[in-house]
């Protein structure tokens, strides 16, 4: 049995399939089993990853008529063996000994889930640290999700941790085979969660996610998918409450599911916003009812959460702008931002960097 089978969902990302690929065949972890799934690619990816095979046996290439991302996921998972399970999506990339340290923790502390923290790639030489996960947890501890519901308080970023095969198998855990890849990761890790999996962290950056400029992803859509969003994370809620953790998860889960509907909805193009909100308000609804005191959101948002709340959709979509702050925040980021202490010396102005000093290990 391979310790660790990789699921890799892969559709047309020929540009950087390569570079993914290698970086899984490269592990220092060598007993591991590479699962590519042709969900159907209209490109040369179905073609690489044969050639890969023929030079490597722990590559299982699986070819399908597309279907979707949780459809190839869930077809990886169903023809793993390993003791853990992996999911990278292939237009991201993992650090040499990603999955060498995951299973090691994992082991050693024997959990059902591992997760690391990650890294944003903007193109070039320009990387984000995501420090997200050290404020849930100290890295080795061990804790489930009822015990600590702040594992739900960020991305999910189910391709940023190992998941025991059993667990996921005895609970007949797999990911949403909606046809539209929006946000289906969140039902997964929700399920995950919520079935009780012993979970522990390891602090460090070890994928890179790719979030350059042009890339066909949900976080630059402007059309009528994006409504799938507030409909997954629905379908977490659902979740949440058939597995009796929603009294713990619920004020923290609000508040996720706020970032990313929420956000999606500001970006919807005008002609799919109504049934984007729609969606918005099946989600939001219940808040009174369920006595949700929101300690999660800022002032602004919870005027937003009001407005979706009384089903006050012409109102909202006037002062949308005003409230999306993460817009507010990339306008003031461009016109001007200081960073000045021990780690970092930088100074932009209007778009501009005037001063840019090296970052120092911490």
């Amino acid at each position: 049995m391979p310790k660790v089978s990789i699921v890799m969902p892969t559709y047309n990302v020929e540009k950087y399939f390569r570079q993914c690929i290698e970086s899984v065949i490269n592990q220092t972890l060598t007993d591991i089993e590479i699962i590519p799934v042709d969900d159907g690619s209209p490109d040369n990816c179905g073609a690489i990853m044969d050639e890969y095979a023929a030079k490597d046996n722990r590559i299982k290439p699986i070819h399908q008529a597309n279907g979707g991302y949780g459809k190839a996921v869930n077809a990886g998972i169903n023809a793993a063996t390993g003791e853990y399970i992996g999911i990278v999506e292939t237009d991201d990339w993992c650090e040499p000994d990603m999955f060498e340290r995951l299973y090691s923790q994992a082991k050693k502390l024997d959990v059902d889930v591992c997760k690391c923290d990650y890294k944003y790639y903007f193109g070039g030489d320009k990387f984000k640290e995501c420090k997200a996960i050290r404020g849930i947890a100290k890295e080795g501890e061990v804790f489930t999700l009822k015990q600590n519901p702040k594992i739900m308080k960020h991305h999910v970023s189910i391709w940023s941790a190992i998941y025991r095969r059993s667990y996921l198998n005895n609970n007949n855990i797999r990911v949403e085979e909606s046809r539209s890849a929006s946000y289906q990761d969140m039902p997964f890790a929700s399920l995950v969660y919520a079935k009780g999996a012993r979970i522990t962290l390891i602090h460090d950056h070890l994928i890179n996610y790719r979030a350059e400029e042009g890339m066909d992803s949900s976080t630059i859509r402007t059309d009528g998918r994006l409504k799938m969003m507030p409909i997954m994370c629905q379908k977490a809620k659902e979740y949440f409450i058939e597995n009796n953790c929603w009294e713990e998860v619920k004020e923290i889960a609000y508040r996720h599911f706020f970032n990313c509907s929420f956000d999606m909805w500001t970006q919807t193009d005008d002609e799919f916003k109504k049934a984007h909100f729609d969606e918005l308000y099946k989600l939001f609804k219940d808040i009174p009812n369920e006595r949700v005191k929101l300690t999660e959101f800022k002032r602004n948002q919870k005027k937003v959460v009001k407005l979706i709340v009384e089903n006050k959709f012409e109102e909202l979509k006037q002062r949308d702008t005003l409230y999306n702050l993460s817009l507010w925040t990339k306008i003031r980021r461009n016109l001007i931002q200081i960073r000045w202490n021990s780690r970092e010396k930088k100074i932009v102005l209007f778009g501009k960097t005037l001063v840019q000093g090296e970052k120092q290990n911490a």
